[in-house]
């Protein structure tokens, strides 16, 4: 065997950017250590008391969802959290994805936008950004009749909406 094999070293590889350590890393700081909610809301970050906040309430609010059916976090367009971490801590069994895209969690899975998707035996729901919704009547209405509804009014079963 060459010298080459001999001090490979297989945890520092190349093959691995170490850009995805965030990825093991603790999401207290997100979660605020807090409980259980069936539903997360993983939603592109908007500025307190702007027009993007009262649009996601009044969405939460059409599906008749209560404040403590679900936890709001906001994430930048770069920000990364791990989804295990967040699956481990919050155990939702739905999460919502307004401009927050699956790999920023670690996931490398494609998700079908405006409708629900099942992975990791939860449903899935993402859509575009707040401001973007705003600028497409079709794609939110699309998101309600073929998402928002479907999950979060007409599935009871879920423990989510009226």
């Amino acid at each position: 065997m060459s010298d080459k094999y001999n001090k490979m070293n297989l945890i520092r590889t190349d093959l691995v950017d170490t850009a995805t350590d965030v990825f093991w890393e603790d999401v207290s700081q997100l979660t605020k250590e807090a409980a259980t909610r069936p539903l997360l809301v993983l939603v592109k970050t908007y500025a307190p008391g702007s027009a993007d906040g009262s649009q996601l309430q009044k969405m939460l609010d059409a599906c008749g969802l209560k404040q403590e059916q679900y936890h709001i976090i906001q994430m930048s367009e770069d920000e990364k959290a791990s989804w295990p971490g967040l699956r481990e801590q919050l155990d939702p069994k739905v999460i919502f994805l307004i401009g927050v895209m699956p790999a920023q969690l670690g996931i490398s899975a494609l998700f079908q936008a405006h409708v629900a998707n099942n992975f990791n035996d939860r449903i899935w729901l993402p859509t575009l950004s707040l401001a973007e919704l705003e600028q497409q009547p079709a794609i939110k209405k699309q998101l309600w009749t073929g998402g928002m509804k479907p999950v979060f009014v007409d599935r009871k079963e879920l423990g989510i909406g009226n």
